[in-house]
């Protein structure tokens, strides 16, 4: 309670020394009053800013006879918290994105090891990694208290609405992939989205991933939905975004193969001896968040789209769209061109301009409300596998449902009011609260809690460099207690960056939100908080434009985290916490290199824990893509042609249990020290793209094959896979 008095208390002298500050500020950044910019015909007014760009989204684009036309659909992240719209992208061709395979092939700062089945849960080789993530940057405060410390054991495939994408259009724009193997299974994915009127964007997304399964009870359908809406008001002063997702996943569950070392004997795998012949799993998911903001401070009128109409034939410079981040805060997007012919220009600006800032920041208040209801079904016909050994069960039929309903909702003030173009605020305050009910419904029981939060933080920006500090804790019922602090150190050298951040935290177990099964009779009114204090570390580097050199972009991240009484389930299907300390230290490393049409990309991971029973984690492992990147017959076609690897070294990874729907710490088998190699190529013909995949082509010259992905789950052996990808503008 101490420790929430004085959150409360620091953001109140915060809140109260604005009113003297914020002159001080006006009057030091006299000298930025004017537009330097003219939004008509761009040239530039005598005076400067401190960047002489206008900040928003520019367009300047042309059609694209031959490709993916990125300057008509731009997409961008929710943030909760958020009151400007930031960090824009558009539809690339990327050399595992345009695939639709397994997550664990793809870069993205993770790794996963499979049940060998595509579409089935996925237990984390580098762990933490996505909660590192949101240490650097303005991302830190918006990451929510409800990350729990504890390994997700919910398939990657399961969407939540922090993966959800927002859009704003100028052309409706539709996408369509499908893919299939030999292996079968079918995967589907539509997106559509266009703007309802201006400022106003509705988009759909859906996607299905099939399988017939390989061994027997081992069938996937998961079916996934999200509906996304946004909308700004011309005067950039009120925002909403919406998201509605719902997850349908179905996975049959066999338990992984019976024997290990005869599985390999058998002709068919539908032959081979499983743990389980007629147990399921489903995931029932609903989520609604809306997410709303008003700026109290009257901005420049909105600026209307400019067409203009080019009858002769204009060549445009070489490039692509680029996000040019200063200080770590809003971004400026520039969309270019490829160096071809156009006729036709357009011209448009999304650009709001504030006038010099007023003397009193009354600052943007926001509101953010989330609805969640998360329900596990598990069924079995036959309880006569060795997972039940240690259950409470007699009879041969077994149904449970564990379901978890919550309600959040956030209120909160901040004095970023202006862009940060016009005006670099030098001190950024946001403070606010989260009240919060939780109710869980089991079998045999139920348990609600209630809990508020409140928050602060702030934020000194010097240029350059940028400090920021962040505090939460949470009041109530079960929760009581959980706390998160931080601190983040961020130098902008332009292309490069480097980043330092702090975090110390507290959470109570959440095992009994997704795992609290009856039949295992769970004492779970005894456990103390899960507890990690980390220390991380990363570069940054991106090479310019005007720059000619092998490297494009390099990541280097490094950590060392102590874990406090953490929680695992072990070999008898009990949840355990270990009363000691250990220590992880984890690196990783991710870069781009390019010799001309010849690229690699690499990802790099090495972990130590000094306590298995703690933390457990493969030394090393790797993912590498070494591939060609080509445009063919007049820049007509676009293809790459490559082939990836990975590997990791052996260890007790953790084993799975279905009644449980959750990993549980064994050991008794190692998995690991094998290489997977996969060739591939993509190729692109104006909006569309195929792709063509032939995965493990090491696995057919094994002699004595004994690769796993997980215990008792044999990795998948060779396998071809092809789909195309392809994109509308209409």
């Amino acid at each position: 309670m101490a420790r929430v008095k004085s959150i409360v208390t620091f953001a109140l002298l915060m809140a109260a020394g604005i009113g003297v500050w914020q002159p001080l500020c006006a009057q030091s950044n006299r000298s930025n009053q004017n537009n330097p910019y003219n939004l008509i015909t761009g040239e530039e007014e005598p005076d400067t800013t401190q960047n002489k760009e206008p900040e928003g989204i520019i367009y300047d684009t042309g059609e694209e006879p031959d490709s993916v036309m990125p300057g008509y659909v731009f997409r961008f992240d929710p943030l909760i918290r958020d009151v400007k719209i930031r960090q824009l992208s558009h539809p690339t061709l990327d050399p595992t994105g345009v695939q639709l395979s397994n997550p664990e092939n793809v870069f993205d700062g993770n790794y996963y090891l499979d049940r060998g089945e595509l579409g089935l849960t996925h237990l984390s080789l580098y762990p933490f990694a996505e909660e590192t993530k949101y240490l650097f940057g303005r991302h830190a405060f918006w990451m929510p208290l409800t990350r729990h410390l504890q390994a997700d054991a919910n398939p990657v495939y399961r969407q939540t609405l922090h993966r959800n994408r927002f859009f704003q259009t100028q052309k409706p724009y539709t996408l369509l992939k499908y893919g299939s193997s030999l292996n079968k299974d079918y995967q589907i994915k539509v997106e559509h989205t266009q703007n309802i009127m201006p400022r106003w964007n509705f988009a759909f997304l859906y996607d299905l991933v099939s399988r017939d399964g390989q061994y027997t009870n081992s069938e996937v359908t998961n079916h996934i939905l999200d509906i996304t809406t946004n909308y700004y008001s011309a005067d950039a002063r009120y925002q909403i975004q919406a998201a509605l997702s719902f997850n349908r996943l179905r996975q049959q569950e066999n338990g992984g193969v019976q024997n290990d070392t005869t599985c390999w004997d058998y002709s068919r795998l539908a032959g081979v001896p499983v743990n389980m012949y007629a147990a399921q799993n489903q995931w029932r998911d609903l989520e609604l968040t809306v997410h709303q903001t008003f700026n109290t401070v009257r901005q420049f009128p909105y600026q209307r789209p400019v067409v203009e109409k080019i009858r002769d034939t204009v060549s445009i410079d070489t490039g692509y769209a680029r996000a040019e981040s200063y200080n770590d805060s809003d971004s400026i997007i520039r969309v270019y061109n490829y160096n071809i012919i156009t006729y036709d220009s357009i011209v448009a600006y999304d650009t709001i301009l504030p006038h010099q800032p007023h003397v009193y920041n009354t600052g943007v208040f926001g509101l953010d409300i989330h609805f969640g209801k998360h329900r596990r079904i598990f069924s079995d016909n036959q309880t006569d596998s060795w997972f039940y050994n240690n259950a409470t069960l007699d009879t041969t039929f077994y149904y449970d449902s564990t379901a978890h309903y919550k309600f959040d909702a956030e209120l909160y003030w901040t004095n970023d009011a202006y862009m940060t173009h016009r005006w670099r605020n030098p001190m950024v305050l946001m403070i606010g609260v989260r009240p919060e009910y939780n109710r869980l419904q089991f079998v045999g029981s139920n348990r609600s809690e209630f809990s508020v939060s409140p928050f602060a933080r702030i934020k000194f920006d010097f240029g350059k460099v940028c400090l920021s500090a962040a505090a939460e804790e949470v009041t109530g019922d079960e929760r009581n207690g959980d706390y998160r602090l931080f601190g983040n150190a961020n130098l902008n050298m332009g292309s490069h960056s480097l980043s330092a951040a702090l975090l110390s935290e507290a959470q109570s177990p959440d095992l009994m939100y997704y795992h609290n099964e009856g039949v295992f009779a769970w004492d779970y009114n005894n456990f103390d908080k899960v507890k990690r204090q980390q220390a991380a570390i990363e570069y940054n580097y991106q090479r310019p434009d005007s720059v000619k050199s092998l490297l494009c972009n390099i990541n280097a991240c490094a950590s060392a985290s102590l874990i406090t009484d953490n929680i695992w389930i072990s070999d008898n299907m009990q949840p355990t916490q270990g009363n000691a300390t250990g220590m992880l230290m984890q690196a990783s490393v991710m870069s781009h290199l390019q010799f001309g049409w010849f690229n690699i990309q690499l990802q790099e991971m090495i972990q130590n824990s000094s306590d298995d029973d703690i933390v457990r984690v493969p030394l090393f492992a790797s993912k590498n893509s070494l591939y060609a990147d080509l445009h063919l017959f007049h820049r007509a076609l676009h293809m790459q042609v490559g082939c990836d690897l990975r590997y990791h070294t052996k260890y007790y990874a953790d084993g799975w249990n279905p009644v449980l729907g959750a990993f549980y710490r064994q050991n008794d088998v190692k998995v690991g020290n094998y290489l997977v190699a996969d060739l591939w190529i993509n190729m692109q013909i104006k909006r569309a793209s195929i792709y063509l995949k032939a995965s493990h082509l090491n696995a057919p010259i094994e002699q004595n094959p004994s690769y796993f992905s997980l215990p008792h789950y044999p990795m998948e052996g060779f396998g071809l896979y092809w789909g195309v990808t392809w994109k509308f503008f209409n």
